[in-house]
């Protein structure tokens, strides 16, 4: 994922001081560091040792990872800095000493040629560093003839560099580095020259830089700025696929993503770059235009008031003034409904629970029922959209008292008087469908229609329809019939993530859960701990992924799931730190 702009701040990677913790501390995160370099995610890797570091300055462990990492990463400068404290506090470990030597061959051949010399004693006649022993005049005398001991540990080098005829070249330029080629970029870009820019990188990425996730997400910077929009997407999502777990770069995806009315995905983007840098402030404004434009202003203002806190803005203030107002004449227009009729309410809450809008639907037959409680068509209306919601059971008492109205004048007389009693109404309606006969192949097939239906919405991102259908099939499934319902449940815990609902994905996921724990998979938990990350609810995020690994993940959602553990386990360490 793309998670050196705005990269991952280093208080999100921050560990406590080290006189809070023992030895064990350290090497636990020496080895999430290594585990991290293993998968090729160098990026958390380095700010993972480089807070061993911090916590141990004097940990030659932790220099030599970071150096091994930042090599890889094309960052020369930094790898030297490291190696160099390694070697300063263990100066007789050979892959250090053999790593220091490649380093400076060009920089400093003099002490480059000691360094070979002395990994040489340690590592043996390994060909690269007799060659850069040999490089130096003063140095030749002095390399061994016979190959010392090698340590038990794996030895990072570079490749030895390109041999070249004296008589081929007359003159040379020195070879550019990839993060020579970033910097010359980024001038140009903030020149607005994208198109130079754009030369630069392509020559680079035909070379020695195609994996290189920076230059990659330039590229696609450049390719938006020209207007080339597709071309752009496809460069940051490999970016992305390459490693690039930036903020900025899935800041930048989401608004591609945005500009091609893919909202949805876009808002998917906004909440890796919120997992990324929680205060990344660019995604925080722009994810709370996002639920604005959803008509979601109370989860907008939410939203811009945390960028507010981070960074204070006349702009996001302006916004939140305005989505109040927007609250406030929502408030107004409630007190005076323009709607009046009574058959005009019962079409337009028809219409909503079609739509899929069960929230208001239900608000419009409960106003209804202020007015009309011995009416049994708005108690059927409400049982309709209800059962629709999701609500079986408060369906089933609403369908009920329909009933006892339509049943008995007696009865109805009594209603009038007094509320109905909900809870007897349940036992009612429970022992009225007790006594019926089984329901019907056909409804159970209908229902089975519905959640395939949404299963296939679900996959085209049509995720609204899809909810519209998951809630059906719940309405209509028969009671019994209890690996439906709970497909459907998660179904409809997978169709409001896509819509950014997170809170309700949240709670779709607990009822299916709830319905039958023994049953529950890994991909329903690990969908559960990604809603609670996207809240910023990372410790429970943690309890769903540990969960989910042992429900029958296959091996690429394992590896998808350990990373996001990783990642919540850090930010809840540091959310629980702040909160302190």
């Amino acid at each position: 994922m793309t998670y050196t702009g705005p990269s991952l701040d280093n208080t999100y990677f921050s560990f406590v001081h080290r006189r809070d913790m023992d030895g064990n501390g350290i090497a636990q995160v020496l080895r999430d560091a290594k585990s991290h370099a293993d998968s090729g995610d160098m990026l958390i890797s380095s700010k993972l040792y480089t807070n061993a570091t911090e916590l141990d300055s004097e940990s030659d462990a932790a220099w030599y990872g970071l150096g091994v990492v930042q090599t890889i990463r094309g960052m020369p400068d930094e790898a030297i800095t490291a190696f160099e404290n390694s070697y300063r506090i263990n100066p007789n470990h050979g892959p250090t000493i053999a790593n220091l030597a490649v380093l400076l061959e060009n920089l400093n051949p003099e002490r480059a040629a000691k360094l070979a010399t002395e990994a040489i004693v340690i590592l043996g006649k390994i060909p690269q560093l007799v060659e850069i022993a040999n490089g130096f005049e003063g140095e030749k005398s002095r390399v061994l003839t016979e190959p010392g001991a090698i340590e038990d540990e794996e030895l990072i080098v570079l490749e030895s560099r390109e041999v070249i005829e004296n008589d081929v070249i007359l003159e040379s330029r020195p070879v550019e580095s990839i993060q020579d080629v970033i910097d010359r970029s980024k001038s140009m870009i903030e020149d607005n020259r994208p198109g130079d820019a754009l030369t630069e990188i392509r020559s680079k990425l035909d070379d020695d830089g195609a994996q290189s996730f920076e230059l990659w997400a330039l590229c696609a910077t450049c390719l938006s700025m020209m207007g080339h929009t597709n071309e752009s997407l496809e460069s940051i999502e490999y970016a992305i696929s390459l490693g690039d777990d930036r903020a900025k770069t899935h800041f930048n995806h989401s608004q591609i993503l945005r500009g091609l009315g893919r909202d949805n995905d876009a808002m998917k983007s906004l909440a890796n770059a919120l997992l990324s840098d929680p205060e990344h402030l660019r995604s925080l404004v722009s994810l709370g235009e996002m639920r604005a434009e959803l008509g979601k202003p109370e989860e907008a203002i939410e939203i811009w008031e945390k960028a507010l806190i981070i960074e204070g803005s006349r702009d996001v203030e302006a916004k939140i003034n305005e989505a109040r107002l927007l609250l406030s004449s929502e408030d107004e227009g409630a007190a005076e409904p323009i709607v009046t009729s009574m058959e005009n309410k019962i079409s337009q809450a028809k219409e909503m629970t079609e739509a899929g809008d069960h929230v208001n639907s239900v608000r419009v037959w409960k106003e209804l029922l202020d007015d009309n409680r011995e009416d049994p068509k708005i108690w059927d209306g409400m049982a309709d959209s209800l059962s629709a919601a999701g609500h079986i059971d408060r369906a089933l008492q609403c369908r009920q008292k329909a009933r006892s109205l339509e049943d008995s004048e007696q009865l109805e007389e009594v209603i009038v008087e007094e509320e109905p009693d909900l809870i007897v109404a349940g036992n009612e309606a429970k022992e009225m469908l007790e006594s019926r006969a089984q329901p019907t192949e056909a409804d159970l097939n209908i229902s089975i229609e519905w959640y395939n239906k949404g299963v296939n919405l679900l996959a085209e991102d049509r995720s609204s329809e899809a909810l519209s259908a998951f809630e059906k099939a719940i309405g209509g499934a028969p009671r019994e019939e209890l690996e439906l319902r709970v497909k459907a449940q998660a179904g409809r815990g997978h169709a409001l993530y896509q819509m950014g609902n997170y809170a309700d994905s949240i709670r779709s996921y607990h009822t299916a859960i709830s319905m039958n724990p023994e049953g529950v998979g890994g991909k329903l938990l690990y969908n559960m701990g990604s809603s609670y990350a996207s809240l910023e609810l990372f410790s429970d995020a943690v309890k769903c992924f540990i969960q989910a690994l042992d429900r029958g993940l296959d091996q690429r959602d394992r590896d998808l799931c350990k990373k996001q553990l990783s990642r919540c386990k850090i930010l809840a360490k540091e959310q629980a730190k702040r909160s302190s």
